[in-house]
């Protein structure tokens, strides 16, 4: 270190060099490097380090557009000298930069070679490395940089920062990366999946012993337990924190209990949690796209419960569970299109609820059932004959027996959730009524709601999905009030927040397919904007993208018809033919007026929403 840079303290932990067009990119990992959080278990000890927050000193990155500057200026000389290290963001951009080459050369000269450090962002190393990264100071032959890759197809965004999160706090990296894996484990619910572990272990003891006679009661009821506690406590914890795969996890876990059974010779406690058991198979098949797999699975579910239910036609808890069948037939049969199904089944729902508030009208449980089946029966008028005054009367029903489980219950979460989808519900249908300001109040309600939930636990992907679906519906409507800046906004930080999703939970192609949805109506927002404000058509082009893929690799006709109408609106081609499969005033998952979007011109003409399909209070 030169006399120069040891007079200062080093105050931070990085000096981050970058092109000014990748400022998005770098102010991104300047707020992950900043906000990484070291293990409890490893100490640092070094310069960059803070170790009473156990996170790394500030890094400087500058924010003024001096790429035309004559010389240094003389503040970024101090960071520089202050700066434990420097993270050049290697881009073809930042190659070509004779500001990122200026600044490398100067830290050079303040800490040598040894302290520079690269993180491959964009293109190959052999565009996106700067000349002067690839020279010692000395002169002496060329210089191979530690970088950490960015790129999906090199180490992944995690390992790149943990590559230098390492590097800058001195632990090592095979050490890091398993206590930062241990810790995100942790948080996205692993520890249930631990409890599966220890569970499924038991389990298959349990399996063994039931050859012995005398034990044979004893374990089925051990199973009977655990089972229970896999399909209600940890699948639970799962839907908050973890991911489609550990919840297919448990249930493989619980289907070993039954593997090599007489199903025939099952108890009644035992048909219940098979029932249970299908019924949540169903559940994650749906989410993978698989609706033919998800309706096998109900099918067989309804069947258990609707024979259990005859031999006790008065029994609350059979009315339940018989209830939860008729709930998810109604789902997948909306998902499959087979409205008829889907409104006796949704019918057969309400009147089960409603037998329940007959038998004890104190159980908060049941005022919940009821909630849940008058918001199954808006949306089913809302979406299928915009029928809005009947929407609206089930919607302002469903938020009273969800405020009547709010007294009787204080503090419930699930009455709360269940009261924010009530919320973004009305905000639709009033949306659709033109009704502007009131669908906005309806959503910026829920999005308070919400909000006040994160803070709660920030952990939740509930809550999360929630509030990104409450991002798309306010586009929507700032963009149909010709509010267009606004519904940009909205617009980009929701792709945002659904790509994070997305990335944590790759098996679940709805995440995927609402990532999707938020480019289209951002092109969508573009193609009614006077052509002036416009983005070239090239952009548009890029963002309209490949509508094929949205019917062969997301399996989502919805997407494909609508992505195909932006296209044809675009280019102003002919339109596609009318899809069978779009009978209803309002399609299933993001109530696109098909009819309506047919009609809108196209570019070359004369010309100056709402959150996906949420069921049962999801």
């Amino acid at each position: 270190m030169s006399a120069a840079a040891a007079s200062h303290d080093l105050h931070y932990s990085a000096f981050l060099s970058y092109c000014r067009g990748d400022e998005a990119v770098a102010r991104r990992i300047h707020r992950k490097l900043e906000g990484y959080r070291l293990p409890r278990r490893l100490q640092a000890h070094n310069d960059a380090w803070d170790p009473a927050r156990r996170r790394l000193k500030p890094l400087f990155r500058d924010l003024d557009d001096m790429t035309a500057a004559p010389d240094i200026n003389t503040a970024v000389q101090d960071a520089m000298a202050a700066s434990r290290f420097m993270v050049v963001l290697c881009t073809p951009k930042a190659a070509k930069s004779e500001w990122v080459g200026r600044e490398i050369a100067m830290f050079r000269h303040l800490h040598g070679d040894d302290l520079i450090l690269a993180a491959l962002v964009d293109g190959l190393p052999e565009e996106a490395f700067h000349p002067a990264l690839l020279s010692r100071e000395d002169g002496g032959g060329l210089l191979q940089p530690l970088a950490a890759d960015f790129r999906e197809e090199g180490d992944g965004p995690r390992l790149a920062l943990l590559k230098l999160v390492a590097v800058m706090a001195g632990v090592g990296l095979g050490e890091l990366v398993q206590r930062d894996a241990q810790r995100r484990m942790w948080q996205m619910g692993m520890w249930a999946l631990g409890t599966v572990a220890v569970l499924l272990v038991v389990l298959a003891a349990v399996v063994v012993t039931m050859n012995a006679r005398e034990n044979a009661a004893r374990e089925r009821a051990r199973t009977g337990a655990m089972s229970s506690y896999m399909l209600d406590q940890v699948r639970t914890n799962l839907k908050r924190y973890g991911s489609l795969g550990m919840l297919e996890t448990v249930n493989r876990g619980v289907m070993e209990t039954f593997r090599g059974r007489d199903l025939a010779g099952l108890g009644d406690e035992e048909l219940q949690q098979l029932a249970k058991l299908r019924l949540a198979m169903g559940e994650d098949a749906e989410q993978r796209g698989d609706l033919a797999g998800a309706r096998v699975q109900i099918a067989e579910a309804r069947r258990t419960t609707a024979a259990r239910l005859a031999a006790a036609p008065k029994d609350a808890q059979r009315i339940f569970d018989h209830a939860q069948s008729q709930y998810y037939v109604g789902l997948i049969a909306w998902r499959a299109g087979d409205r008829d199904s889907a409104e006796a089944a949704f019918n057969a729902y309400r009147d089960l609820a409603q037998r329940l508030l007959a038998i004890d009208s104190s159980n908060p449980d049941w005022w919940m059932e009821a909630g849940y089946a008058e918001a199954n029966l808006g949306m089913y008028a809302l979406r299928t004959t915009l029928d809005i005054s009947g929407a609206e009367d089930h919607f302002r029903r469903a938020l009273g027996d969800y405020a009547k489980v709010a007294r009787l219950r204080p503090n419930d979460r699930d009455a709360a959730s269940a009261i924010t989808d009530a919320h973004a519900w009305l905000g639709d249908t009033l949306r659709q009524r033109g009704e502007y300001n009131g669908a906005l109040a309806s959503r910026v309600t829920q999005r308070r709601l919400l909000e006040a939930m994160r803070a709660d636990d920030p952990r939740d992907r509930q809550f999360q999905g929630d509030l990104v679906a409450n991002e798309l519906a306010i586009a929507r409507i700032a963009a149909e009030q010709g509010q267009w800046s606004k519904a940009l906004a909205s617009l980009a930080s929701g792709r945002e927040a659904a790509s994070g999703l997305a990335r944590d939970d790759p098996d679940n192609v709805r995440r995927t397919s609402q990532v999707r949805i938020f480019d289209l109506f951002t092109l969508r927002t573009w193609l009614a904007m006077p052509a002036s404000a416009r983005p070239t058509p090239a952009t548009m082009a890029a963002m309209n993208g490949d509508c094929a893929n949205d019917l062969n690799r997301l399996k989502n006709a919805e997407l494909a018809e609508f992505c195909k109408i932006l296209e044809a609106r675009r280019l102003g081609t002919p339109l596609p033919a009318v899809a069978e499969t779009q009978t209803d005033a309002l399609s299933e998952s993001w109530g696109l007026d098909f009819a309506k979007e047919r009609a809108a011109p196209s570019v070359g003409s004369q010309h100056a929403g709402t959150k996906p399909y949420a069921g049962r209070g999801s």
